[in-house]
């Protein structure tokens, strides 16, 4: 079969957003583009079969506003056939709405148990064959829109296995892929093996993100001049701090670059955005979820994040809010240089 390759282009270095369950959401996506974001944004994973048969919420994952231009959604599925017709369905309504596609992402990274159970995820590094199955005929199914693929080490830490399986998905039509060079069963005990980025991005015709432990500008520029990756992608750091992309590009630019934010009114802000574009359903989830991360930078966050995550409203957390950074009004303005 004939590959038709859609030509992505990536800036040098580039920043993505990783698609994180119940995190990489409009409302997060709202709160970073007001710092100017990243280069492109991964939702969180969207179940394909269950978008196809019409269930109450995926459409949810598949909002890609603000800025649907740069906003790639994610799917995983256990079927073949499932992602093709998803990819191809969400272009078609897409482009009903006026709005642009960026691209489809193929989940071949999750290891929740759960869904590796059900055949999903990881578990498709276990079925090299269905898996390039499966990219060839998502691209044959969208041949104009960019398509990727994130995925993990694998069960066993094999370069050689790892190369072999991605010179199959490349080969079958991927315009790049992101690994995240961890084991199955690893998770964030250990350090990412970024040397297999590297080996990657050496050896395969496509480029290759990477992902796993960056948490500053410092961290970005070594990984960039290490590694040699295409880019990078950041996930719980940039929850942590949602303006990180912006401090990376800054000082990119000028060592000395500096930013100020206002916490209590980012942290109230990413509230009602919550409140405004996503289901009553999700609210309270989904700002426990942030806040595990954001209180993190405050001095007694491991406080107020207990709080928040036994509020049983969005207004009772903006009242933790509020009332906490009157109590430490000196943490209301951070400064990140």
């Amino acid at each position: 079969m004939c590959i038709v390759r859609h030509m992505i282009k990536l800036p040098a270095g580039a920043l993505m957003l990783a698609p994180m369950v119940e995190l990489s959401n409009r409302p997060l996506r709202t709160l970073m583009e007001q710092w100017g974001g990243c280069d492109r944004y991964h939702t969180e994973m969207c179940s394909a079969s269950a978008w196809l048969a019409n269930t109450a919420y995926e459409k949810w994952f598949l909002d890609t506003q603000p800025a649907p231009e740069k906003t790639v959604v994610q799917f995983y599925a256990t079927k073949v056939d499932d992602i093709p017709r998803a990819a191809a369905r969400l272009r078609d309504e897409k482009a009903a709405e006026g709005a642009p596609l960026a691209g489809i992402d193929i989940n071949f990274g999750c290891a929740a148990p759960h869904i590796e159970r059900s055949g999903g995820g990881v578990y498709w590094m276990k079925q090299a064959d269905a898996s390039a199955e499966l990219v060839a005929k998502t691209r044959q199914a969208i041949p104009e829109l960019a398509l990727s693929a994130k995925l993990r080490l694998g069960y066993e830490d094999s370069p050689q296995d790892l190369l072999a399986y991605c010179k199959l998905l490349a080969d079958a039509g991927l315009d790049y892929l992101t690994l995240h060079p961890r084991l199955k069963n690893e998770k964030f005990r250990r350090q990412s093996r970024w040397s297999n980025v590297r080996f990657l991005a050496e050896n395969l015709p496509i480029p290759v993100i990477g992902n796993g432990d960056i948490r500053s500008p410092e961290d970005y520029r070594k990984a960039m001049q290490n590694w040699q990756p295409a880019g990078i992608m950041l996930g719980r750091e940039a929850i942590r701090r949602p303006w990180l992309f912006a401090l990376i590009r800054g000082k990119e630019q000028n060592p000395d670059f500096s930013l100020h934010i206002d916490m209590e009114a980012c942290a109230l802000q990413m509230i009602n955005l919550i409140r405004q574009h996503l289901p009553t359903v999700f609210h309270i989830s989904r700002a426990r979820r942030f806040f595990l991360y954001f209180s993190e930078n405050l001095s007694f966050g491991h406080h107020l994040c207990f709080k928040i995550q036994n509020a049983l409203s969005l207004s009772a957390m903006e009242d933790h809010l509020r009332s906490y950074f009157r109590e430490v009004p000196a943490e209301k303005i951070r400064h990140e240089r």
